[in-house]
């Protein structure tokens, strides 16, 4: 058996009339399973590479710091607390 009996066994004959637009109905073709593998790694890769991966994950609420205005003289008086706390440790 050589490879042309090989390749004629193993592949179906159809007429080239009765496919495609010829015939009134589009030709169905078969993909190769590799191809529509390569395809679909593909694709779920790009998908991966275009979102961003903090998008899955639920944001944590940021913390409500409460802030008091104060006046410049209450200000100084807690700096100068502050350094005088400092001074008397060392």
């Amino acid at each position: 058996m050589d490879l042309g009996d090989i390749y004629s066994n193993n592949i179906q004959k159809t007429s080239v009339g009765m496919s495609g637009i010829a015939g009134s109905m589009p030709a169905i073709r078969e993909r190769d399973p590799k191809s529509i593998e390569l395809e679909n790694n593909v694709f779920t890769q790009m998908q991966q590479a275009v979102i961003p991966p903090n998008s899955s994950e639920q944001k944590k609420p940021e913390p409500v710091v409460n802030l008091q205005p104060i006046g410049l003289e209450q200000a100084m008086k807690e700096l100068l607390n502050a350094t005088k706390s400092f001074d008397d440790k060392l």
